[in-house]
């Protein structure tokens, strides 16, 4: 094992932790899934038996529904439940419409039907039409005005295409560390569309290298130069403000940055936590953890900071401050050393492992212990991963029930962390070759589906191939960086070799760190 200083900044160096401040408004976006799919439908007529309703809505594009031959002709779909759209898609046979609307409906009731577009015109062929209308609809209708050939109107398709608005997320990021950069939900982020890095603007940032940068209302906040914590813009590369520089080694940041209600904070060697104004960089209060020293950056969790020292004794202490004075809330300490940081979910703080060889789950608030359990992986070390009321070790894969401490599963391998999105996991498992990327159902700890491809070697392993979750699109390192739709499991964008740690996705940016240095890609 590496010596404890070591250890602890090797993970230092590794790791993102970050909690942004809840974003006001969610990102909107086109859905990409048909919710007309297998629907009930109806229709004002049909040509006979064969070319019903529901055969425009089956998927298939080998089968059709057809209407009388006379004008109107109305189609309808049922979506279940009232949703905002955003696109309807017409796959039309030979028999088009030379003029049709689409209308939605709250409840399919006579003179409840509002126009989604105004009055169009058919095009033949597959014919895609954003809707505008802010007001949800159940019910579709396409109503055929005029045809365009002597026969009635026909459709292969009738596909519907939903707004969506990602969750507001709290400040309880479901992730390892509290922080959305490396295994989370980012909701408020745009996804790079269908592209290649190659095709995309590239900024080298002009203050070189910070490892684990965390990245946050259009700027990256980390350590440069010497120990500095720094605040860099993400449109320029320019450094914005530094903190003080120091002579004395153990005065300098040894920890990521946490941002989050205007302050970013950082922690030192000997123990100070400091917090800094995001937009001046101006010092706001220091606190010293007294006889610990900081590797882990500190948790930001609504107004309480959270951070972990190491206690006289070999002993861990955690901390609770208010974030916006550092008055110290209270202090728990625990038996045994450990290299991992604290997670948080639910109102829990849980850490694992160490010398202690125990998995620990304590009362946020209060600081009480709610329960510890013996821990039976190998790694130990590293920080739990915690979302919807579930724990998860990396390493071989353990899943406990993060109220009593229960184990749930263990499935094995040798997995980087995962990111944690609903009922799935997404975890890299170096156990195989080469490695794959896994989608396992977190309730069993079963596959759910299993991507793979040969490439170049993955840098730094367990912490370079955690992947990252932004707006349902998945970031993972496989020796290269890559985005995929975690649906289909189709490459949608392709990142660059060599990365030394995981993706950071935030405002619209995708940021890779290399040998080369930190560099951010973005549209």
């Amino acid at each position: 094992m590496l010596p404890r200083m070591l250890a602890a900044l090797v993970l230092t160096t590794a790791v993102l932790f970050a909690v942004p401040t809840p974003a006001a408004t969610a990102a909107v976006t086109c859905g990409g899934t048909n919710i007309a799919l297998n629907r009930p439908a109806t229709a004002s007529s049909s040509e006979n038996g064969s070319l019903l309703p529901a055969k425009a809505f089956d998927g298939n594009t080998g089968t059709r529904w057809s209407s009388a031959f006379s004008d109107p002709q109305w189609l309808q779909v049922d979506l279940g439940t009232a949703q905002q759209l955003c696109r309807v898609t017409l796959r039309w046979e030979a028999a088009f419409a030379r003029t049709f609307t689409l209308q939605g409906s709250a409840t399919g009731a006579a003179g409840s039907w509002f126009d989604l577009v105004p009055a169009a015109t058919g095009t033949g062929g597959t014919q895609t039409i954003d809707v505008t209308s802010a007001t949800p609809a159940r019910f579709v209708r396409m109503t055929g005005l005029t045809r365009a050939t002597r026969y009635g109107y026909s459709l292969f398709e009738l596909e519907v295409y939903p707004t969506v608005v990602p969750p507001t997320t709290s400040a309880a990021w479901p992730t390892w560390g509290g922080g959305p950069g490396h295994a989370g939900v980012n909701a408020g982020e745009r996804t790079l569309g269908n592209a290649n890095v190659a095709g995309l603007h590239r900024l080298r940032l002009t203050a070189g290298n910070i490892d684990s940068p965390v990245a946050a209302d259009g700027s990256a906040y980390g350590v440069i130069g010497a120990g500095q914590l720094a605040a860099v813009d993400l449109a320029t590369g320019a450094v914005r403000w530094t903190s003080p520089a120091s002579s004395e080694f153990a005065l300098r940041f040894t920890t990521p940055a946490t941002v989050g209600n205007g302050l970013a904070f950082g922690g030192t060697l000997t123990g100070w936590v400091r917090a800094y104004d995001t937009a001046t960089g101006a010092e706001r209060w220091a606190v010293r953890i007294d006889g610990n020293q900081l590797f882990h950056a500190p948790i930001l969790v609504g107004d309480t900071l959270y951070a972990k020292g190491d206690a006289q004794g070999d002993n861990t202490l955690i901390y609770a401050f208010n974030a916006a004075t550092g008055a110290v809330r209270w202090t728990r300490e625990l038996t045994g050393y450990t290299q991992a940081t604290l997670t948080y979910d639910s109102g829990r703080l849980y850490l694992a492992g160490g010398n202690s060889g125990l998995l620990s789950a304590v009362d946020a608030g209060t600081g009480a212990v709610l329960w510890s359990v013996p821990v039976t992986v190998t790694q130990l070390q590293f920080a739990p991963v915690a979302a919807g009321g579930r724990v998860f070790l990396a390493g071989a894969l353990v899943a406990y029930d993060g109220a009593t401490g229960r184990l749930l599963w263990n499935r094995g391998g040798a997995f980087s962390f995962p990111a944690v999105l609903d009922s799935t996991l997404y975890g890299v498992d170096f156990s195989v070759t080469p490695p794959a990327l896994r989608a396992i159902d977190a309730a069993t700890g079963t596959d759910r589906w299993t991507f793979s491809q040969a490439g170049p070697a993955i840098n730094n392993s367990f912490f370079s191939a955690t992947p990252v979750l932004a707006n349902g699109v998945l970031y993972v390192n496989l020796g290269r960086v890559l985005a995929m739709d975690p649906a289909t499991r189709q490459v949608r964008w392709t990142g660059p070799e060599g990365a030394t740690s995981g993706p950071v996705v935030a405002d619209g940016r995708v940021l890779i760190h290399t040998g080369e240095g930190l560099g951010v890609y973005g549209l």
